[in-house]
């Protein structure tokens, strides 16, 4: 309704001050005209009466009635109004306008009353002999003759017609007025409207996030202080939002980047807060919503269980939770309450880390400590067993002395290679290893390692073939680990290739790499061992390896120094057939 708009509210009340205002005052000043006349007439037919009065005490009661007549018709001509001279008893002696015998007795006019207690008198009623309002005013007459009363009388006519006419200028006036502040209404109601129309959008611009716009507003009054407080409350606001946005982008940007899953679950159980470690974790069915309970968003009922605890108790909930999407792994959930100032919980925060690395190397560790102490017990109980056997008398005897002594030799021999495969091991893992490397040719670090292992391979009765390109074929490496690597691999295939059997080693020159082969055409390795060869300790056929004297270190050294040396390692086996252990080394460009 457009009535409803402040500025017709405005222009209405202006306008309806103004008309009431003008209402009011003409009303005031018409009663206080109306008093004014009527005193006024009452003080001059006061003042009238009295010298009437005195006139017809002069004649000192001689007239007679015709007189009286006569004299009240003469004095109404001078003082042009109704003459009336009455006796003591009421009796009309004489009249200007009406003959004074045909008139009932006035003693008991208001007027007549009055003067004759108080001295003067006065009244205002309607007379039926002329028809029309009339003022009256009577004073006592004093003669010799006895008392009488003079009494004068004005009609009241001309004096409503004048107040009429006045009330009819009053309405005109007021009529005017009305005219007149419309416009000016409409005017003041702009005026005020204007800056406060101005105020409303800028509030509008602020809750839409415009926090930039300004008031031209310059009325120099409290709606320009309004303006003025709005916009440095929306630069408070504009500071806030601010600080707000770059807090939670903060927030954001940490939990984006943690490796932990964070939720946040407010005290309904609804879902607020996910980020994309939670996510990938538990494979939302869905991701986030506020009318979304986590029961039916979590796929995993130990976490759902969890939180569902931590909100009916407000207590920290620890819980491992085993998940298998997308791969599986073990997570260490936390999940705390989180309150408001005055205590009362607003929900919980449930913090996963993925603890399966930890898991897995607690496993790994047990399973070295329980490797090393077999390999350990192994040696250490041969060398026990003969040093007691000797000690109780077999060392007299010549030969079982030498061959005791010959077995706790080769036992104490294996210790010491376990010793130091395990430090060389130890040193290759410690992070980080400095090495130090240099340009050489693959092709001469395979030719020195073949002519360092010849007479062993002749010994058992294998044949070493090598395959080399014709020119050099250049990495940057450490020479004395690489020989370690083809040490290690080379007498590998040897431990595992009967007599008469092949091995041979062949260099390639791809375009970024040096590719090292090492082929071989002994007992082969199972499929199901592969994925496992290169582990610590781990042995395909573990009565021949130890039985060769093999620690099971030698393939976790070679993956280490190949990985090292920024290369990979790998191994490709048909049991029955033989095998082919391969690795990379990055060529100098």
């Amino acid at each position: 309704m457009i009535f409803k708009r402040l500025r017709w509210k405005i222009t209405v009340s202006y306008m309806s001050v103004v008309i009431l205002s003008m209402l009011i005052l003409g009303t005031y000043l018409l009663n206080s005209l109306d008093d004014y006349f009527y005193h006024s007439i009452e003080k001059r037919l006061t003042t009238q009466a009295l010298l009437a009065a005195k006139l017809v005490a002069a004649q000192n009661g001689h007239s007679d009635t015709n007189g009286l007549d006569q004299l009240a018709k003469q004095i109404s001509q001078d003082v042009q109004a109704r003459v009336t001279i009455i006796s003591g008893t009421g009796v009309v002696l004489g009249d200007s306008e009406r003959d004074a015998t045909s008139m009932e007795n006035h003693i008991n006019r208001p007027e007549v009353q009055a003067a004759a207690k108080k001295g003067a008198g006065s009244a205002i009623r309607y007379s039926n002999t002329l028809d029309t309002d009339m003022m009256y005013v009577a004073l006592p007459i004093n003669t010799d003759g006895g008392a009488g009363y003079m009494r004068l009388a004005l009609p009241l006519t001309e004096i409503k017609h004048a107040f009429l006419g006045l009330w009819s200028d009053v309405l005109k006036a007021i009529l005017l007025a009305f005219l007149i502040t419309i416009p000016v209404g409409l005017t003041l109601g702009k005026r005020i409207t204007g800056p406060v129309e101005q105020l409303i959008e800028f509030a509008r611009q602020i809750a839409k996030g415009n926090y930039d716009g300004r008031i031209k507003v310059k009325s120099g009054d409290e709606i320009e202080k309004l303006a003025s407080t709005l916009e440095e409350m929306a630069n408070t606001i504009k500071e806030k939002v601010r600080l707000i946005s770059e807090g939670k982008n903060k927030l954001e940007a940490v939990l984006a980047s943690m490796s932990s899953g964070v939720i946040f679950i407010d005290k309904l159980g609804r879902i607020d807060l996910v980020n994309p470690a939670a996510e990938k974790f538990l494979a939302f069915l869905i991701k986030r919503g506020a009318d979304i309970p986590h029961g039916s968003s979590i796929r995993y009922s130990a976490l759902s269980s969890a939180i569902d605890e931590a909100l009916q108790k407000g207590q920290v909930i620890e819980q491992e939770v085993k998940i298998f999407v997308p791969e599986e792994a073990i997570l260490e959930v936390i999940v705390s309450p989180f309150r408001d100032q005055s205590g009362a919980l607003n929900g919980v925060v449930a913090v996963m880390h993925d603890i399966s690395h930890i898991r897995k190397l607690e496993k790994i560790r047990t399973e070295f400590v329980d490797n090393v102490s077999h390999e350990l017990k192994t040696p250490v109980t041969a060398i026990k067993g003969f040093t007691e056997t000797l000690l109780d008398g077999a060392m007299y005897q010549q030969d079982t002395c030498r061959e005791f002594i010959e077995i706790i030799d080769n036992e104490t021999a294996r210790l010491s290679r376990l010793v130091h495969e395990l430090l060389d091991l130890s040193k290759i893992e410690s992070k980080p290893m400095q090495i130090k490397t240099s340009p050489v040719d693959i092709n001469e670090i395979v030719r020195d390692t073949a002519a360092k292992l010849r007479g062993q391979i002749d010994s058992a009765g294998l044949e070493l073939k090598l395959s080399l390109p014709n020119k050099p074929v250049l990495i940057k490496a450490n020479s004395d680990m690489i020989d370690q690597v083809l040490i290690n691999l080379i007498d590998n295939a040897m431990k595992y290739t009967h007599t008469a059997g092949r091995i041979a080693v062949e260099v390639t020159d791809d375009d970024q790499d040096a590719v090292i082969r090492v082929r071989d055409n002994g007992i082969g390795i199972p499929a199901k061992d592969l994925d496992r060869i290169f582990e610590r300790f781990y042995r395909v056929d573990k009565t021949r390896s130890r039985a060769m004297g093999g620690t099971g270190l030698g393939l976790s050294i070679v993956k280490h120094i190949v990985e090292l040396h920024g290369g990979t390692v790998g191994v490709q086996s048909t049991p029955g057939v033989g095998s082919e252990f391969f690795f990379t080394l990055p060529k100098i460009t």
